[in-house]
């Protein structure tokens, strides 16, 4: 009797055994390949790092857990310990929750203090989401000194935003992508013609004559096919890949011509992860301001669902960031970026 029931459990044991086996393989495999990809970082494995490494350890950490519920082996516990490590020391996200949990860049901006010479500037980065007016008008709650935008509405709502905001001061430049908006006098600069939907350039001059070299990015967007099984999705994510950094790296060629040694701070949607290689190209001067300063989750995309921070605000010595947040939006599939910078009084 015994023996004929444990004939019948049998195959269910074994069945659950090699799945569990199967699943920690899998899960070893996947582990190497995130470990190796995050840190040779390179083209050709554009499409694994498109994602953040998070949300590779929590599909590892699945796989784990079916392994231990079918061989039910304490060992498997390593391999669970593995894939937390692997997400809390690589998670772009873990670092700024160190600083804080909760945002700090309020509404209401610190006023620029005169005695101390010290002049702060506040910039606001947001994708306006097919040219919505709407998404644009939410950052000016935040009274920034610039605004970049990308997907940028027409010049003729530019016109309304500049006449809601009550402030003969404010400019507007812009191409059929980005505009900038801003307090002061904004001289367009004329990038190539390669880069009409891409950026948009300008020297904003402050009321008490300092100069901040200007520019607003849109980099080529993401590919968004998934089939990893077909190596022509490969291909075309590293092709894209390639794509954007050459764009940035003609973009930033021209934009130091532009800006001599002067103050300056670029920024907009980059539609890349702060850990991918296209920042690669970046002098060490420049200093990504959330990376540096941001408290709380910083990711941008999506707005309801933010699993990824794309859009950024970088500057250089001469404008030091002290303080930045990701800010929830109504509408846009973005959320927006808020940097607050403290202009040396070296070039004030």
């Amino acid at each position: 009797m015994n023996s004929k029931r444990l004939r019948k459990i049998n195959p269910a044991i074994k069945i659950a055994r090699a799945i569990g086996w199967l699943a920690l393989l899998v899960s070893t495999i996947l582990h190497s390949l995130i470990l190796f990809s995050f840190n040779y970082n390179s083209d050709q494995l554009s499409i694994v790092t498109v994602f953040p490494i998070w949300l590779w350890s929590v599909i590892g950490l699945g796989f784990i857990f079916i392994s231990i519920i079918c061989l039910k082996k304490k060992l498997l516990l390593w391999f669970f310990g593995a894939w937390i490590f692997t997400a809390l020391l690589g998670s772009d996200e873990i670092t700024s929750l160190k600083r804080g949990f909760t945002p700090t860049v309020k509404k209401i901006k610190t006023e620029t203090n005169l005695a101390n010479h010290i002049q702060t500037l506040r910039i606001a980065s947001i994708n306006c989401n097919d040219r919505k007016i709407e998404a644009a008008l939410e950052s000016i709650d935040y009274n920034p000194d610039v605004i970049f935008l990308q997907e940028s509405p027409s010049p003729k709502n530019l016109q309304i935003i500049k006449n809601k905001l009550l402030n003969p001061t404010i400019q507007i430049v812009g191409g059929w992508d980005c505009s900038i908006i801003a307090k002061g006098k904004l001289t367009k600069r004329n990038y190539s013609s390669t880069f009409y939907n891409h950026a948009t350039g300008a020297m904003l001059t402050l009321e008490n004559g300092s100069t901040i070299e200007l520019l607003c990015i849109h980099l080529e967007s993401a590919v968004t096919r998934w089939d990893l099984w077909n190596k022509n999705c490969w291909k075309e994510h590293q092709e894209r890949s390639q794509e954007r950094r050459d764009q940035l790296k003609r973009l930033l060629s021209q934009y130091e011509e532009f800006a001599s040694d002067r103050p300056k701070i670029f920024g907009g949607d980059f539609n890349s992860p702060q850990n991918s290689n296209l920042f690669k190209i970046l002098s060490p001067e420049y200093k990504n301001a959330f990376s540096s300063i941001g408290k709380g989750i910083g990711n941008t995309f999506t707005n309801y669902f933010p699993v990824i921070r794309i859009d950024h605000i970088y500057s250089n010595p001469a404008l030091q960031p002290v303080d930045a947040s990701s800010i929830k939006t109504v509408h846009s599939d973005h959320r927006m970026l808020i940097c607050d910078f403290i202009l040396d009084h070296d070039y004030q």
